[in-house]
C-alpha cells in the first residue's frame, strides 16, 4: 500500500507499509511503516520493489541530484527490504546525522527529518530482531514529532510486545510476603 503525503517541511514523503505484498521480499513484517522522500534518485525503483537498482541509483546520485538526508533514507529503506540490516542501520544513522547538520533549515524541519530517520531505523532494527533498540528509536521519533507514522509504529510495537510478554502481577505469580 503506497500513500504519498505532503508534510510541513515541504518535501513529498512516500510511506511504505511493510505488510504490503508489493513491498515484502521476505516474511511479513506486521504493518510497520517506513518513509521515503519523493523525487530522490532511487525512490521509484525502491517503491517498485527493485531494491538493488534503487540502491545503485541512490548511491550514484550526486549532491546536486539529492541531499544526503534523502539519499540515506532511500538506502535505509532499500537495505531493510533486502534484509541487509547492518547497512540499513548505518544508512538510517547517517540520515539522522545529516538531518542534524542540515544547513539553512529551521529547527522544526530538522526535528521532523530526524523523527522519520529514527522511525525508519526502528523498523530496520526490528526486522533485525532487536525490538529493544527498535522501541528506543520509535520512542525518540515520537518525542521529536507526533506524526501519524511515528505513533503508528510505536503503538504497533507496543501491542506486539504486550501480546508476546504477559504482564505478571504478584497474584499471578503467587507471591507472598
Amino acid at each position: 500500500m503506497m500513500k504519498a503525503t505532503s508534510l510541513s517541511f515541504g518535501k513529498k514523503v512516500a510511506m511504505i507499509l511493510l505488510a504490503s505484498s508489493s513491498f515484502v521480499a521476505s516474511a511479513a513484517t506486521g504493518g510497520f511503516k517506513m518513509v521515503l522522500i519523493e523525487d530522490t534518485p532511487g525512490v521509484s525503483k525502491i517503491k517498485a520493489g527493485l531494491y538493488q537498482d534503487g540502491v545503485a541509483e541512490a548511491t550514484a546520485a550526486t549532491d546536486k541530484q539529492a541531499d544526503s538526508f534523502s539519499k540515506q533514507m532511500s538506502l535505509c529503506v532499500a537495505y531493510t527490504h533486502m534484509a541487509e540490516f547492518k547497512q540499513a542501520e548505518q544508512a538510517c544513522s547517517s540520515a539522522i546525522y545529516a538531518a542534524r547538520r542540515a544547513e539553512g533549515t529551521d529547527s522544526n524541519y530538522k526535528r521532523e527529518m530526524r523523527s522519520f530517520a529514527h522511525t525508519n531505523r526502528g523498523v530496520a532494527r526490528l526486522m533485525a530482531q532487536d525490538p529493544v533498540a527498535a522501541l528506543a528509536d520509535f520512542q525518540q521519533a515520537t518525542v521529536l514529532e507526533q506524526s501519524h507514522i511515528n505513533q503508528h509504529n510505536l503503538e504497533l510495537l507496543n501491542e506486539k510486545m504486550k501480546a508476546l510478554s504477559p504482564v505478571y502481577t504478584a497474584a499471578t505469580l503467587n507471591v507472598t510476603n
